[in-house]
């Protein structure tokens, strides 16, 4: 009885792993096809101008702050303003 729960486990850990290296492929070609600056001014027009650390997390050398700063002050600038 206990054989199939312990194949059972390996499996669903196996499978675990699978899953999470796809996310991370996925993640890494994501981070290699971005256009920095459109993210950055995304950012900007959405007010989430605290994500360059979290790309820098995720992406590594592969994150470009120069064009992310630029953008994100362009989306900054944009940003819809509150009524008076």
């Amino acid at each position: 009885m206990r054989m199939p729960i312990a194949v059972g486990l390996v499996l669903v850990l196996a499978g675990c792993e699978s899953f999470q290296e796809r996310v991370h492929d996925s993640r890494m070609d994501r981070c290699a096809r971005a256009d920095w600056a459109l993210v950055g001014e995304r950012d900007g027009v959405e007010g989430a101008s605290g994500q360059a650390s979290r790309y820098q997390e995720i992406c590594g050398e592969m994150f470009q702050a120069g064009p992310y700063r630029e953008g994100l002050q362009k989306g900054l600038a944009r940003r819809p303003r509150p009524p008076v």
